[in-house]
């Protein structure tokens, strides 16, 4: 039988937030694909959704990745078998906080100055790599404050 490392009520919480923003972030990739193949006028153009820093098969590819690994965090949650790790904690926060920072640069730098670049103007990228950003934040959250009482 699995350790219980955190109540359900705990771990059931985490879960909920982790899994609205992965639901978000799938969004992001099936609008993008729809727009790809099957644009419509309900959503944004495909340009909009894609800043041209990858190809976008790799893109894709990368977009997978992330929701594969994302949906395998959540499980943790949901099957209560995450334990945490305070250092993990640590260095997601860290991790977590740069990328935040950088990404809202970004969104802001788009939002005003740097609209005509392809890069820094793609701001609904820049909005989605918030998403990720923020998922990472709440999984290092849980780690750095219930890893705490584990290890001291």
């Amino acid at each position: 039988m699995p350790k219980k490392y955190q109540s359900i009520d705990t771990t059931q919480k985490y879960a909920f937030y982790l899994s609205v923003l992965l639901l978000f972030f799938c969004f992001r990739v099936f609008a993008q694909l729809i727009q790809k193949y099957f644009p419509t006028s309900l959503l944004p153009s495909f340009s909009a959704w894609y800043s041209g820093a990858l190809a976008y098969s790799w893109l894709l590819l990368a977009q997978g990745i992330i929701i594969l690994l994302f949906s395998w965090v959540i499980d943790g949650f949901l099957s209560n078998k995450t334990k945490p790790r305070y250092r993990l904690g640590c260095f997601l926060l860290a991790i977590g906080s740069l990328y935040f920072c950088l990404m809202t640069s970004r969104l802001i730098a788009g939002l005003t100055f740097a609209k005509n670049h392809p890069w820094w103007g793609a701001t609904i990228p820049a909005f989605f790599h918030l998403v990720l950003a923020a998922f990472l934040l709440i999984w290092g959250h849980y780690h750095w404050k219930h890893g705490r009482t584990e290890t001291r």
